[in-house]
């Protein structure tokens, strides 16, 4: 990647922050457009799905975790976030083809404000829940401004994702069904109903190896435990974000001359 469009995405989404602003709340008010209860199910989702799994993993399973549906919605609220910032940004160039042709923006502001929709979406829902978790340990209060930077580079690593997904969708079309299975198995390779202590070799070795299991750890260890994460974990989650980023758009870069002709 060529030292002028190194930074090239930070100084348009400076220049451009308005528009991409813009964008991002015409993609946010679109997500609940003719829905009655609106935002409110940013709510209702993560509560049903996590109620789900308590029902059936302490129940059935007999697991024996404290705060059982508190832990499981430490885990689900960021991968959701995770799973549908991805799978709407990696059909965005698709859905807007349309104003791809003007040519008055960034084109990868298309998959970001898709994401950054998502990030309203979550950071809504989130807020919401937050009170459920600071009335189990009050001590969360004194960790939120490193929560606020763990969502941030969640967003990062999002990002990342989501320009990659969004450019190689465009070339092959089969990406987004294929991202659907993916899904399904990551889901279980992520530890949200399950925690990594409960592992064993080589299993827990393969959750390490999925970068959504590190950012669980971060909001489960924030949330739940309210306590500072290793430093390495810091470090590795932050070597994770900004590799995600700096691959996303370097792809993005250099297949963004054909993206046109392929739309």
């Amino acid at each position: 990647m060529k030292i002028n469009h190194k930074f090239q995405l930070i100084k348009n989404s400076f220049i451009f922050r308005r528009t991409l602003w813009d964008m991002t709340l015409r993609q946010f008010k679109l997500k609940y457009a003719g829905s009655h209860l609106g935002i409110w199910w940013s709510i209702i989702t993560p509560l049903i799905l996590a109620l789900s799994i308590n029902f059936v993993f302490s129940m059935a399973f007999k697991i024996n975790t404290p705060n059982y549906t508190l832990f499981v919605l430490a885990g689900i609220v960021p991968w959701l976030f995770f799973t549908n910032a991805i799978t709407e940004a990696a059909n965005s160039f698709i859905i807007n083809s349309s104003i791809l042709k003007q040519n008055l923006f960034p084109r990868e502001f298309v998959p970001i404000s898709f994401i950054l929709a998502n990030l309203l979406n979550f950071l809504v829902g989130f807020i919401f829940l937050l009170p459920l978790f600071i009335i189990l340990n009050f001590k969360v209060i004194n960790f939120l401004p490193f929560l606020a930077f763990t969502i941030m580079l969640h967003l990062i690593f999002i990002i990342g994702l989501g320009v990659l997904f969004s450019i190689i969708n465009v070339f092959f079309r089969d990406l987004s069904h294929f991202l659907s299975i993916a899904f399904m198995i990551w889901f279980w390779a992520t530890p949200i109903f399950y925690s990594l202590d409960m592992l064993t070799f080589p299993s827990k070795w393969i959750c390490l190896l999925n970068p959504m299991s590190h950012y669980v750890a971060l909001y489960r260890g924030l949330l739940l435990e309210a306590k500072m994460p290793p430093l390495t974990e810091i470090v590795i989650v932050s070597l994770i974000s900004l590799a995600s980023l700096l691959l996303g758009y370097f792809v993005f870069s250099k297949s963004e001359p054909a993206l046109l002709k392929r739309i």
